[in-house]
């Protein structure tokens, strides 16, 4: 993939195209030119960088959840399996660059390769265009809303929410199915949650249940940082 394919699946484009040449450089590819390297070091800031930033989003679209249940959050979505997904997404495993026997040998690019340049990427970014950018790409591809819907255990954003109406002697939250599609082995569940006060908010899962987790994680999402009703 060219350099100019990728920068626009991922929505940046680089002033120093450098830092993605070196991004997307794994350690088994030949050096080409002096001072060439491979993308640990970028690896290592992107990731503090993607902790920082989901770290301020959890803060902000979790307004009543207490310092643990942000850190299982986190911890729920900054994982390899998620940043291979966003590697996929952006087409990373056709852009990075190895040695080539390791693709003769139908290794190919692994998961963890993958998740790793996603890393460097977003420290790329944050080098070449500050915090904002940085947290635009997270933003944009990491998909932070949908991932509520599949909080860590411990946190249960159906009770959360209840006792939140109840703090502000509201009626229990309404739950109603929308809807129920595909095979009985793969269907999605899609639900809305309704709280006076409030608009109404919608959430999909695997099971019923699920669904509703996620559309009271997308109300909790919307409620006010300081406490009491929406005006």
């Amino acid at each position: 993939m060219s350099r100019g394919s990728f920068e626009e699946r991922i929505g940046y484009r680089f002033s120093d195209p450098d830092l993605l040449e070196e991004a997307l450089r794994h350690g088994s590819a030949p050096m080409q030119e002096e001072g060439e390297r491979s993308y640990e070091r970028l690896e290592f800031l992107g990731d503090a960088v993607l902790n920082l930033c989901v770290a301020q989003e959890m803060y902000r679209m979790l307004p009543l959840a207490g310092e643990g249940v942000l850190t299982k959050a986190r911890a729920s979505i900054i994982n390899n399996r998620n940043l291979a997904r966003v590697g996929e997404r952006i087409g990373v495993p056709a852009s990075l660059r190895i040695d080539p026997s390791v693709r003769r040998k139908g290794v190919g690019i692994t998961r963890k390769m993958a998740a790793d340049a996603v890393e460097a990427v977003i420290g790329a970014i944050f080098l070449d265009g500050g915090h904002d950018a940085a947290l635009r790409f997270v933003q944009g591809h990491f998909r932070l809303p949908d991932l509520m819907g599949a909080l860590v255990a411990g946190f249960d954003a159906k009770s959360r929410l209840q006792e939140w109406c109840q703090g502000e002697h509201l009626p229990l939250p309404e739950y109603r199915l929308l809807s129920a599609d595909g095979p009985p082995h793969d269907r999605v569940f899609r639900v809305e949650v309704r709280v006076e006060g409030l608009r109404p908010a919608g959430g999909a899962g695997k099971s019923r249940k699920e669904a509703e987790m996620a559309a009271a994680a997308k109300t909790i999402s919307l409620l006010p940082a300081g406490g009491g009703r929406t005006p």
